[in-house]
């Protein structure tokens, strides 16, 4: 069976800046001082695991939190959260990425100049929530149906898939209002990844997608692969595969999130080979 493996793979810059950040703060620690992430560092559950077994401590809740070092995860944090795990006087490192941070600084001038702020992305997302925190009572997210504001002023998760915020946009414009800015805040590694994704789609028959169950982009890879219609699989790690998969197929595309270490990637490939 033919393997092809997407032109871009492994990290993006922004994933290998916040493990960085991470494995150099650990390796500075004194001794007995406990570092901490707020909410997983990045969406790859295998690298999380590895950065915890050197000492990185995930937490979701900061009321239990003890003092020391809180690294603010590569998608951000809500600007209230920020603010308490300083009050409670541990240090905070700002580990998100530079595009998320671009997004959040949009959001920031576009709430001092009086804009209705409407966020494209899944509310659930912490990168969505750490830009709602920002917007406060001049944001939304996906709110494309309901707009009386005049002023507003539109931004995109950075994962976002490019067509879907096209789409949202439309619906958005045909609204009532005064004056819309509408920024292109959707990371420029992410578009390529599924301009690569979809150029894999027209050569393979069958779809191997790698990256954490819990990334957003490569959920969106996943999704465009599906809609495809050709056969297509979500997997965190090569030991997930089966030989099904692969059956009277004979070229097998491999793509992977943005959070998707490099190694993983080509245990992958060898492991297609070996199971066709």
């Amino acid at each position: 069976m033919l393997v092809k493996v997407a032109g871009q793979t492994g990290f993006c810059f922004g994933v290998k800046r916040a493990i960085n950040i991470a494995e150099k703060t650990l390796k500075e620690a004194s001794q007995g001082k406990g570092i901490y992430s707020f909410g997983p560092i990045i969406h790859n559950p295998q690298v999380v695991d590895a950065l915890s077994k050197k000492g990185l401590r995930v937490i979701k809740d900061i009321k239990n939190l003890g003092k020391g070092t809180v690294i603010v995860c590569s998608h951000g944090a809500p600007k209230s959260v920020i603010e308490k795990i300083k009050k409670m006087g541990s240090r905070v490192i700002d580990a998100t990425c530079p595009f998320v941070k671009y997004a959040q600084d949009i959001v920031s001038d576009l709430k001092k100049q009086e804009y209705k702020i409407i966020i494209i992305g899944d509310k659930q997302h912490p990168e969505v929530k750490a830009l709602l925190s920002i917007a406060e009572n001049r944001g939304t997210a996906q709110n494309v149906t309901r707009n009386r504001a005049k002023k507003i002023g539109i931004v995109s998760q950075t994962t976002q898939n490019k067509g879907d915020y096209l789409a949202a946009i439309c619906q958005i414009l045909k609204q009532d209002f005064r004056e819309a800015r509408i920024f292109n805040t959707i990371c420029s590694d992410t578009s390529r990844r599924q301009a690569l994704t979809r150029r894999l789609l027209s050569q393979c028959d069958v779809m191997i997608v790698v990256g954490g169950k819990n990334s957003a982009n490569t959920r969106r890879l996943w999704q465009i692969c599906k809609e495809s219609g050709v056969g297509s699989y979500h997997i965190e790690t090569d030991a997930e595969l089966k030989r099904e998969y692969f059956r009277g197929k004979r070229c097998a595309g491999v793509v992977s999130g943005a959070s998707t270490p490099d190694s993983m990637v080509k245990k992958v490939v060898k492991k297609i080979e070996e199971l066709s």
